[in-house]
């Protein structure tokens, strides 16, 4: 059973007014902490659903709106936009401040962290300097390397110094790419590629705190995010022993329709990785959280989490 959950905020830093809105799920019994790190153009209170559900298992969730998102965002002009400086390195060290908050309130669990799409790319950035925090992370809506990133993120970086709150038209260049293979859906629309569940793609555009057009700030660093967590040794911090679970759906096409997912996998176990698990879900999309099998993945989730706090 849930005991309580409590929502509040958090300075994002101590050289910062910015405050990070977040809301802790409590169990009666805590027997391990998750922490949930969402993905772009989207916000916490999505996932109030799968952190109930892992509350009344006995796992205690944290879930955050990042800078730029949700309840996180202050002034309007700031919804799709971070930060001037580093702004990748501020998304990595406020993941580190929810986790540190998290199982400072439980510090005798084991601690569990969840990043999906934009979010999975800041926790394996973030395992990269402190997985010796963690019992071992799930990763959905994850990628591989991206053919030309180098060059993107140089464009976007002089597009940052330029014009950092700009909306930029690779807003509808990304929906179009994404988009690519879903077109002849019979109810095809910009969020097709999201979810093969048209409930969740209806609830998804009708949310206002969901689809906000990114800046040329946000684009930016997320690309930097994603070059440095898709780098070839990206892991080579991390205990070869650490645990990880890859779940995504395969015509997830962030994943490159499962190819992304499989080679990071792959080149996890080749560099020595003992305990890596993946699961490709057949037909499934990007949001493979918000699928209508939804419970079939939390329970997958769920066991896997239980099976490493033994």
């Amino acid at each position: 059973m849930i005991s309580s959950s409590k929502s509040a905020y958090l300075p994002s830093n101590i050289n910062s007014e910015s405050k990070l809105f977040f809301t802790l799920f409590s169990p009666e019994t805590t027997k391990a902490t998750l922490l949930i790190v969402h993905g772009m153009q989207e916000h916490s209170g999505r996932y109030t659903e799968i952190a109930e559900y892992f509350a009344r298992q006995g796992v205690a969730v944290l879930t955050y709106d990042h800078l730029g998102h949700g309840r996180s965002v202050r002034k309007k002009k700031d919804i799709g936009f971070f930060q001037l400086s580093k702004p990748y390195e501020r998304l990595i060290v406020d993941t580190e401040m929810m986790a540190d908050y998290l199982s400072g309130k439980y510090p005798d669990v084991p601690h569990f962290i969840l990043g999906h799409s934009m979010g999975s790319f800041i926790t394996r950035c973030l395992l990269q300097r402190s997985s010796q925090n963690f019992t071992g992370a799930i990763i959905t809506g994850t990628g591989g390397p991206l053919p030309g990133i180098s060059l993107l993120k140089g464009y976007l970086s002089l597009a940052n110094f330029i014009a950092p709150h700009h909306r930029t038209i690779l807003n509808s260049v990304f929906t179009k790419v994404n988009n690519k293979q879903f077109k002849k859906d019979k109810d095809f629309s910009d969020t097709s590629w999201l979810s093969i569940n048209p409930k969740n793609r209806q609830e998804f555009e009708k949310d206002d705190l969901c689809g906000i057009p990114f800046t040329n700030n946000a684009f930016y660093t997320l690309f930097t995010v994603y070059k440095k967590a898709t780098a070839r040794n990206w892991a080579s911090s991390i205990s070869k022993s650490f645990p990880f679970l890859f779940v995504s759906g395969h015509n997830d096409p962030i994943g490159d329709f499962g190819k992304g997912v499989i080679y990071t996998a792959e080149h996890l176990q080749s560099d020595g990785f003992q305990n890596i698990n993946i699961t490709l879900y057949p037909n499934m999309r990007h949001e493979i959280l918000n699928e209508e099998i939804r419970d079939t993945v939390l329970q997958h989730i769920g066991e896997w989490i239980f099976k490493h706090c033994q």
